[in-house]
């Protein structure tokens, strides 16, 4: 046995107790040898290219005689993962130190290693050392300026020039980013160091150098050795090494006094429960009702209870202790510029320049190419960071250094607005005039007129202000405007400096939305065949108008009617035309299950386009863009896979049977597509049936089901819940096999005891989607014999209805036409295409990744084994509203997978004729804007309340003007605990959420949500997503959290609160919110001529 050594570090701040001081220790293991030793020493312990490093190689041996035999070390360079160089360096007899001068070549970038041995006897002698070299290009990357004239500061909308310098032939691309991009988040800057950082984590050794032995040595520096004698360095599975266990830091936050001495008494696994529950809790809730949401086990629950109600203590012993306008007026305009001579500042964009030189100018004795490049700058006021990356044959790639370029003015204005507004509400926007001169100056501020906007500027005057602004400071100027008309509008001011030719102005879009909520209705969507539906030949089919009276007013509704050849085109046109998907699925991504909508539909549809052969008809090139989501979804998931291969839903959250069943079944599709590592598959398998499956074949769920898909809509504990999930996992374990029989002896037996678990209670299971889904597992496996338990289950051999979720009965019908097609019962699964194809809805109901996905798998495979346009010649001809000359389309074999989709505005009634042979799909969808109300949203499966109260004694961000208070409260109204659900939030204008509540309500061991996103979508105001675990049926489960104002409206309109399960959408609970009646925000704060000009609009 090796000897051990510790040393144990602590720290010795004077400014923290003795509980607060950091700790490590450091634990060494002696070298095992038979009294051999090489020892490598270096002089630097980092180098750059160009440099000579002296190695010093020492040996020690007290017998003389051994030490003659060797004659020379062998040694090697290694660097991102190859071998660079094997040679020798020679030593004399009786010589203990032998140094060697090795050049450091622009290859060793960015880093190396040097491996050396000796052999005396059977015996290899070994040891290695990592050295580290400065991080730099190995060409030349340079952005500079031009001139002298161009280093200077630059003003707004100015030409300039800027030289690059690089690697001759190379191609250098070249982007200039507004730097308070960085400020907000510089995680995503490139640099030369995040380069070479991302390159050594392919390094394939384990440690800085040495090893526990000699062929620990070797082995550690990601090398294996095999020699005559017994020396061998032992097998490696894995491209990366064994992860040791990392000691957990301390957390650096300042809690006060009493937080941390109370929970350093904690080992320190249980000090993080035990902080947790010394945090204050918004909601109000006794300890004991926050130890319900932990799920790390006893120990920290006992923690976290012992240490909230300690410091709930102590802080009532704390309480006990307490006593406790800006006014225009005219000037004479000779004073200032005209308003027509003054430019206005207009495009504000976060990067701009994107484009690639390619460096063919004439070389130097160097090999360097130089080009000078005109660019003009953009209008904002900020430092421009000018990033380069070239890419070179010879040097490889080189990031260069930032280039900046200040752009300034000594006097201008920052335009705040917020990010959109409802049409009709009083809104205050702030124009920010900076003066960056020593002088006091006095400026007149003007707002130019728009027409759809309502302000205190008409068409014959402007509304001006006259505002004195000190030297070196600056001053807000608020103006209130009211929109009039949905759109992006223009919002122009204009300053001047008197009696100076100073001046500035900036013209910026306001986006005008909609009152109400953007919703989408299927208006229609029917099979066109001619043959069989139409009369001579002629299949008519009239289109009217949506009808719906909470339709807000003065908006368009815009139609949209799409043809296409058969079932399936839609959907294989959007599933590899990857950013259409996204339109058709209205649930927020981020966590682990979501991040699988970017890869299983591209999977799907190459799988079906590769069998049909059917790439030529959407174009090859497509086949390319599929591929790519493939790969972007595979490296993706990854992130949610823990170290036993199994997967979460967030990285935080315990590991998930179902999910982890899921990636195991879609990365076996996608093996056939692109490399996907079969390790992870099965290592992934191997878990299911290590840890999930039990002794009667049974696969169960440890950690929170998100999925109501897989419970089936049954109570915890029920025998059809069991088979739900160990049909669904079977599925995915039969889908392994091809990959992992071969490499995991325990496949075959698992999937043995889980058939044998499903034909045991095939019998007595009762609801339709749990027969339907065994028995595709069942068929899946060979094990069913014919359709009779599946069809009896069926409402009209058509459909299989699951009550109280539409998309629940298209997912078990799915799984029944898999089943049926398994079985080869072609004639009846005919039936079942034609009803998922006529439920077809584009919008929200598609809105589940396991309908979409089940639905979609299960109609390629029809489209696979019955091939429905063998004989396809349809004409289709109809004229929209609004147009003059009608619009046919040809359908036939060549096109039939392309959808053609046709869009008005117009309102009235059409007619769309199908004439020919073959069969294609009709769908018109009208999207629109409703006002709704309470009383037409039936709560069924929710009670949510939502209360505002204001803040006034809240510490605000800086640029908040006030803040309030949401607090939401929701009960499932069934039996059972809701999993999964969803808090959608719009934002009232101007309001924004605080972070730091959201993230505690996020953190901690009693967390509220498990996830968060605040959307600003293309079409409607801010909203606020909370992804939320469970939501109890018993009391009330409810989240507080603030809202800032950062700008001033009146009238305000409500906002929306909205709470669903995640998997049955269609049934949800919307409340609107608002401020209290008192509230100071409230009211107007429009003047006379704003409102009545707002008024005299909505007459």
């Amino acid at each position: 046995m090796g000897l051990l050594w510790r040393s144990p570090v602590r720290t010795s701040d004077p400014k923290l107790t003795p509980p607060r001081q950091a700790t490590a220790s450091l634990t060494v293991n002696a070298y095992q040898s038979a009294g051999n030793y090489l020892h490598i020493g270096i002089t630097a312990s980092e180098v750059k290219p160009g440099d000579n490093l002296a190695v010093n190689f020492n040996i020690r041996n007290s017998n003389a005689a051994l030490q003659n035999q060797i004659l020379h070390f062998t040694y090697l360079i290694m660097t991102k993962g190859r071998i660079l160089k094997a040679d020798r360096q020679p030593r004399l007899p009786g010589q203990p130190l032998v140094t060697m001068s090795l050049p450091i070549r622009e290859e060793f970038i960015p880093s190396f290693r040097i491996i050396a041995y000796y052999i005396v006897g059977n015996e290899i002698v070994a040891d290695s050392i990592w050295v580290d070299v400065t991080d730099s290009c190995m060409g030349t990357l340079l952005v500079t300026a031009n001139t002298e004239r161009d280093e200077k500061v630059q003003s707004p909308g100015s030409f300039m020039k800027l030289k690059v310098k690089a690697d001759h032939k190379a191609h250098v691309g070249l982007v200039a980013v507004d730097k308070g991009v960085f400020a907000m988040n510089s995680k995503f800057r490139i640099s030369q160091k995040k380069l070479w950082e991302s390159v050594e984590k392919s390094d394939i050794a384990c440690t800085p150098g040495g090893g526990a032995n000699s062929m620990g040595v070797f082995f550690d520096a990601g090398l294996a050795l095999q020699s005559t004698t017994q020396s061998t360095t032992q097998q490696r599975s894995e491209q990366q090494c064994e992860v040791r266990a990392a000691r957990r830091r301390r957390s650096s936050a300042q809690l006060i006094q009493v937080k941390t001495t109370y929970a350093s008494k904690y080992k320190e696994s249980l000090r993080t429960c035990c902080n947790d529950g010394m945090h204050e809790n918004p909601m109000g809730h006794s300890c004991e009702r926050r130890a319900e949401n932990i799920l790390e086990g006893k120990e920290c629950i006992a923690a976290f209870l012992d240490c909230c109600n300690y410091f709930k203590k102590k802080k009532e012993e704390e309480e006990k202790l307490k006593v406790e306008d800006i006014h225009g007026r005219s000037d004479e305009d000779e004073e200032y510029l005209p308003d027509a001579d003054i430019f206005s500042r207009t495009e504000f964009p976060e990067s701009w320049l994107w484009k690639v030189e390619y460096m063919t100018e004439k070389p130097d004795s160097n090999g360097i190419s130089s080009k000078d490049l005109n660019v003009f700058l953009k209008d904002s006021i900020t430092t421009w960071e000018v990033l380069a990356v070239s890419l070179s044959q010879n040097k490889g790639i080189c990031i260069a250094k930032p280039y900046e370029i200040k752009v300034m003015k000594d006097f201008f204005i920052d335009l705040k607005l917020p990010y959109s507004v409802v049409r009709n509400e009083q809104v205050e926007i702030r124009a920010v005039l900076y003066n960056y001169g020593h002088d006091d100056v006095k400026v007149r501020v003007e707002l130019t007129h728009n027409p759809e906007l309502c302000s205190l500027s008409t068409a014959k005057a402007k509304f001006r202000q006259i505002v004195n602004i000190k030297g070196q400071s600056s001053v807000a100027v608020p103006f209130i405007i009211v929109p009039l008309n949905l759109g992006d509008h223009d919002v122009e001011v204009k300053a001047a400096v008197a009696g100076k030719f100073v001046s500035d102005g900036v013209k910026k879009k306001l986006k005008v939305v909609p009152e109400g909520q953007r919703l989408t209705k299927n208006v229609k969507s029917v099979i066109l065949e001619p043959a069989v539906k139409g009369k001579d030949g002629v299949q008519e089919e009239l289109v009217t108008p949506l009808n719906e009276k909470n339709i807000v007013p003065r908006t368009e509704v815009e139609t949209i009617l799409t043809i296409q050849g058969n079932a399936i085109s839609q959907m294989v046109e959007e599933a590899v035309q990857g950013g259409n998907l996204n339109h058709l699925i209205v649930v927020p991504r981020g966590c682990g299950e979501q991040n699988m909508i970017t890869m299983t539909p591209s999977v799907i549809a190459t799988i079906y386009l590769d069998a049909t052969n059917q790439w030529e008809k959407i174009g090859l090139n497509r086949r390319e863009e599929a591929i790519k989501y493939i790969k972007q979804g595979y490296v993706q998931q990854l992130v949610f896979r823990k170290a036993d291969s199994s997967y979460a839903a967030f990285k935080d959250r315990p590991a998930s049977t179902w999910l982890t069943a899921y990636v195991v079944k879609i990365f076996s599709l996608a093996s056939s597509l692109i490399n996907v590592d079969k390790n992870l598959i099965c290592n992934s398998v191997k878990w299911l049936i290590l840890n999930k499956q039990n002794p009667d074949g049974e696969f169960r769920e440890d950690a929170p089901v998100y999925h109501q898909e897989m419970v089936g809509g049954v109570t915890t504990g029920s025998a059809e819940l069991d088979s739900s999930l160990t049909a669904f996992v079977l599925i995915a374990l039969l889908e392994s096999e091809p990959h992992c029989k071969d490499r995991l002896n325990i496949l075959p037996t698992g999937i043995q005891k889980a058939t044998r678990y499903l034909n045991d209670n095939y019998r007595s299971l009762k609801k339709p989607y749990s027969i339907a889904i065994t028995s595709y597992a069942l068929a899946k496996a060979g094990k069913l014999q014919d359709s009779e338990i599946l069809m009896s289950a069926s409402t009209g051999n058509t459909h299989w209805n699951e009550p109280g979720s539409h998309l629940l009965s298209l997912e078990a019908t799915s799984y029944a036409l898999l089943t049926l097609l398994k079985l080869k019962n072609f004639q009846k699964a005919g039936p079942l295409v034609k009803w998922i194809t006529e439920q077809r809805y584009y919008g929200e109901v598609w809105g589940s990744t396991q309908s979409t996905m089940i639905q979609f798998e299960a109609l390629a495979q029809y489209q696979i084994d019955v091939p429905t346009f063998k004989d396809l010649a349809l004409d289709v001809s109809f004229t929209l509203p609004g147009r003059s000359q009608a619009i046919t389309h040809r359908l036939d074999i060549e096109n039939a997978l392309l959808a053609r989709s046709e869009q008005t505005s117009g309102i009235g009634d059409f007619i769309v004729t199908a004439k020919g042979k073959g069969q294609g799909t009709l769908t018109v969808l009208s999207i629109y804007h409703a006002l709704e109300t309470e009383k037409e949203n039936k709560c069924n499966n929710f009670d949510l309340s939502v209360t505002i109260k204001d803040e006034p004694d809240v510490k605000r961000p800086e640029g908040a003007k006030s803040t309030v208070s949401m607090t939401v409260c929701a009960r499932f109204l069934k039996n059972h605990d809701a999993t999964m659900s969803i808090l959608d939030i719009s934002m009232m204008t101007g309001f924004a959420p605080d972070l730091i509540d959201l993230n505690r309500l996020k953190k901690g061991v009693d967390r509220y949500i498990s996830n968060f996103e605040i959307n600003k979508g293309a079409f409607d105001k801010g909203t606020l997503i909370l992804y939320i675990d469970r939501i109890s049926h018993a009391e009330e489960d409810c989240l507080k959290f603030n809202l800032h104002q950062f700008f001033e409206v009146g009238l305000i309109q409500p906002g929306s609160v909205t709470v669903y399960d995640y998997y049955s959408p269609e049934n949800r609970c919307t409340k609107f919110y608002h401020v209290s009646e008192d509230s100071k925000l409230l009211g107007k704060i429009c003047v006379d001529k704003v409102c009545r000009c707002a008024e005299g609009d909505r007459m």
